[in-house]
């Protein structure tokens, strides 16, 4: 899973977030008001993943604007903090842990008019550190690696172009060949890496509304897309249990559907779904029971069809997954926001499902609180994070100090609003009012 998250000079973020980084647990909520920079904190690992997975060896940073991205984030100009005039230099960098051992990444652009480059990449694993620096001088890059001696060329340290990584990842072939027995442990480095984090599912804050039919063309769907979109078509695909097998899980047919129908009768917004073929089509209707009621996902709540993905996707993907999610409670009844705290709580003791997720809402919030003081889970299983602006205009990170009972010790002024100021204000305007009524009475 990922354990440490590190930003520089993104957006609405300064230097805050770059040491010592923001650490993540199994369940981890970023709350705070709108435009704070909630969204930007789970936008850095979505823009190196789509940086990871582009096609474009070359490329230093995708910052999206095709279809098939996660995030779209303009240009440099945009994204770097306070403008590229005044901090050139943007940071992503994380930590994650796999196979029992420490991996580390990092990564640092510099403005190029509208572009950034990369200016130094930093890889590691359990300590052992190896780097590509692009010097000023040239634009060739100087690696250092464990073991290695840069070869000096005309009096200098050999610093080469070819040497440029590729995708803010991988070393360059001439670089993993100059690097000799250490290129090999600095190419598994990489792999091991870009497998974690192209791991990553991503369900944004906008779902696809529900359709009368779905047409499937007998092909499990290898995501369910960033606005939930294939999800039914996970379900239909239902009955492929190679992939749950290979996880050490029960497959059988349907298995996707019955925990799917679990927890929507947890949630209290359904008892079970039923998915129907259209006759010999490829089309099929899901229907949505509660009771001896029967009706197409078209004529019920909208909640059902925009908390599907969310439900779908805990057990479609593969155990060790880190799912980055905004807003899961969308369209969602309070009770059913408590919910899926409960969902988030089983799904990542059981499968070992990482969730980094934004959220407004208080009643997850609580809930989770309510987990921790039962003793259904450790604080140390939840990192619980608050998000405002700071008087300059910065974004703020405040770490809430929970502990074993569920015990919030910093709790931020108006932190869901002023729910007891509202309170006390009803109460002073009822007492008004009853005096009033008792004066002309």
């Amino acid at each position: 899973m990922l354990t440490k998250l590190r930003i520089k000079n993104l957006k609405a973020w300064g230097e805050q977030l770059w040491e010592p980084g923001v650490q993540l647990a199994p369940i981890t909520l970023f709350l705070g008001p709108n435009s704070a920079g909630k969204t930007s904190l789970l936008q850095a690992p979505l823009l190196l993943k789509q940086t990871f997975d582009s096609p474009d060896r070359t490329l230093d940073l995708n910052l999206g604007g095709q279809p098939a991205d996660l995030v779209d984030l303009g240009t440099a100009e945009s994204i770097v903090h306070q403008g590229a005039h005044r901090a050139t230099k943007l940071g992503l960098g994380f930590s994650l842990s796999a196979d029992g051992q420490q991996l580390d990444h990092e990564a640092t652009y510099q403005s190029s008019g509208t572009a950034l480059e990369l200016k130094r990449l930093e890889l590691a694993r359990d300590g052992r550190s190896f780097t590509a620096t692009r010097q000023s001088k040239g634009g060739g890059y100087l690696l250092e690696a464990p073991g290695y001696a840069a070869r000096r060329i005309g009096g200098r340290a050999g610093a080469r172009r070819p040497f440029r990584p590729e995708r803010s990842l991988t070393f360059s072939a001439d670089a993993v060949a100059e690097l000799g027995s250490a290129g090999a442990e600095v190419q598994d480095l990489a792999l091991r890496i870009r497998h974690k984090v192209s791991a990553i599912a991503y369900l944004g804050p906008l779902r696809e509304p529900p359709e009368r039919s779905y047409l499937w063309s007998g092909v499990e769907p290898g995501d369910l897309g960033k606005r939930g979109e294939r999800a039914v078509h996970a379900l239909l695909a239902s009955d492929n249990t190679k992939k749950r097998q290979r996880d050490g899980e029960e497959g059988g047919a349907q298995w996707l559907v019955e925990r799917v129908s679990e927890w929507l009768k947890r949630l209290g917004v359904a008892d079970r779904l039923v998915l129907e073929r259209q006759g010999r089509s490829r089309h099929y209707e899901l229907h949505v029971m509660r009771g001896s009621q029967r009706a197409n996902i078209m004529d019920v709540g909208f909640g059902i069809s925009q908390v599907l993905p969310m439900l779908v996707l805990a057990y479609f993907v593969p155990k060790g997954t880190t799912i980055v999610a905004e807003q899961p409670e969308i369209h969602l009844h309070p009770r059913a926001q408590v919910g899926l705290a409960d969902l988030m709580a089983e799904v990542a003791k059981l499968r070992q499902v990482q969730f980094l997720i934004e959220t407004h809402s208080e009643h997850l919030f609580r809930r989770l609180q309510t987990l921790i003081a039962g003793g259904n889970i450790l604080p140390s299983d939840c990192r619980l994070y608050f998000v405002d602006r700071a008087e300059t205009g910065e974004a703020e990170l405040v770490p809430l100090d929970v502990d074993r009972f569920g015990r919030v010790s910093n709790w931020p002024r108006e932190f869901f609003g002023d729910s007891v100021g509202e309170v006390e204000r009803q109460t002073e305007l009822m007492f008004r009012r009853l005096r009033e009524e008792k004066s002309r009475g």
